[in-house]
């Protein structure tokens, strides 16, 4: 007895295992919170702080343009077809100088994260300059 596998059932566990990866990109990927913070915003995976942003590194926050280049980008998105709630945080330090969220009103968590930066002593480049989000 051998215990090979014909080349449809290895086709079938090709299908499985995608199916399966799939599956759980896609529960990961929907269950992420964004967290303001008392000095940073957090990137949040049920209880767990997965990525954290210091309010100090963020220079501005922006909804996107047409010519990000997303490969430079570091993707903490939450949904799917979520393009109408994209930000841009421009970072002034790290390897990737855009880090895109989209919280579910991005308009109110733009100003929401700005007052807590302001807070904390922190302004953006973009304060004082006529909204860019409309």
């Amino acid at each position: 007895m051998s215990m090979l596998l014909t080349p449809l059932q290895w086709l079938l566990v090709g299908v499985a295992v995608a199916a399966i990866w799939a599956g759980v990109w896609y529960w990961f990927r929907t269950r992420l919170r964004y967290v303001i913070g008392q000095s940073s915003l957090r990137v949040v995976l049920g209880k767990t702080t997965v990525r954290r942003v210091p309010f100090e590194e963020i220079r501005r926050i922006r909804k996107p343009r047409g010519g990000l280049p997303w490969r430079w980008t570091e993707n903490w998105r939450n949904g799917f077809f979520d393009s109408h709630r994209v930000l841009v945080l421009e970072r002034s330090s790290g390897w990737f100088p855009w880090f895109v969220i989209t919280p579910s009103r991005r308009y109110e968590f733009r100003s929401q994260l700005r007052d807590a930066m302001a807070r904390h002593g922190v302004q953006t480049e973009d304060d004082g300059v006529p909204e860019d989000l409309e």
